[in-house]
């Protein structure tokens, strides 16, 4: 089970995700992502399940005596929706903002467990996209929340390993992680749980880093994204993973361009203020197979920018000398609430 849970790991961290906020440490796996991007390629077996199994046994909450079974709310809001459920007593929940630590895949979500474990939880967060990759994985679909899902579990375990939703709620995915313990107990109120899910698309807030193969330079080893995102501006993020690649000192300016898309082209975003401006002349020197990260207004120059979908261009230079460099464009996507 734990090979088979690296491996997922492994393969889903092809996409970044960093600031912890809304989060505690609940045994979370080092490797996490925001933006999660996994080959859709699997040998499974499929069986067709009408819905999501109702049982009448013990500890069914909604065969409940309570007037309200679930009295706690907990949501989270993003970029492309809203995700919600509702909790009964004896169940806690943490919200994981976008640019959250703490979540395992996804850009934004939502973790739940009983008040009484020690360790695992539930995790249910949105990914654009979603996919599986691995053998041993047996596939089912049911109806959960009123919303055609799929059920994945690998290696025949009594737990299953994730729900991913269709339809009105496709990019809402399930996780469980470390349930191991407490599945037996609390598996039919993790379902009734569900069942409570809703996901508002039209309740968006904030942005989120998209990302495009103009954001990698292959030559130089260099991926460069986004986090906290806002109107106002975002903390950019270069990661150089090939030491090898560059043939001098990689650095880069203050200076930048910002487009939005329109009708399908990109075009200028145009500054506000009135006269001529200019940037500091510094040099941001790149540390090979480092990461680093560099808080950007954009405010300044354009205002608060408005619901969209933009890219921001940065030029990279990789420095041997005075007069003898080479100069590369380089792209972050993303899209604003």
């Amino acid at each position: 089970m734990k090979n088979r849970r690296l491996m997922i790991l492994l393969l889903s961290v092809l996409l970044s995700g960093l600031t912890l906020c809304g989060c505690q440490d609940r045994s979370v796996p080092e490797s996490q992502t925001d933006n999660v991007s996994i080959m859709n390629a699997f040998s499974s077996e499929t069986q067709e399940v009408s819905e999501f199994p109702e049982a009448s046994e013990e500890g069914n909450l909604a065969d409940s005596t309570s007037e309200n079974p679930f009295p706690v709310e907990a949501a989270q809001g993003g970029p492309y929706g809203k995700i919600a459920i509702s909790l009964p007593e004896g169940w806690s929940f943490e919200t994981c903002p976008m640019d959250s630590e703490s979540l395992i895949y996804g850009m934004y979500g939502i973790h739940f467990y009983p008040e009484d474990v020690k360790e695992g939880y539930i995790e249910i967060t949105y990914i654009k996209p979603f996919g599986v990759c691995g053998t041993g994985l047996k596939s089912e679909n049911a109806d959960i929340a009123g919303q055609q899902a799929s059920i994945g579990t690998y290696d025949e375990h009594e737990y299953w390993d994730f729900i991913s939703f269709h339809g009105e709620y496709e990019g809402v995915v399930a996780y469980t992680y470390l349930v191991e313990d407490w599945w037996d107990k609390y598996h039919e109120q993790v379902r009734d749980i569900l069942n409570t899910l809703s996901f508002q698309s039209a309740e968006r807030e904030g942005g989120a880093y998209i990302y495009h193969e103009e954001s990698e330079i292959t030559a130089l080893g260099l991926e460069f994204s986004l986090k906290n995102i806002s109107s106002a501006g975002a903390t950019l993020v270069f990661y150089q993973y090939d030491p090898d690649a560059p043939t001098g000192e990689l650095d880069f300016g203050d200076e930048f361009e910002l487009e939005v898309q329109n009708d399908g082209k990109w075009e200028r975003v145009y500054d506000i203020l009135e006269g001529e401006y200019g940037f500091n002349d510094i040099a941001h020197v790149i540390a090979t197979g480092q990461s680093l990260e560099v808080d950007l207004s954009w405010e300044w120059i354009y205002g608060k920018l408005p619901a969209g979908e933009y890219r921001i261009k940065k030029e990279i230079h990789d420095f041997r000398g005075t007069g003898d460099y080479d100069e590369y464009a380089v792209y972050a996507h993303f899209v604003l609430n």
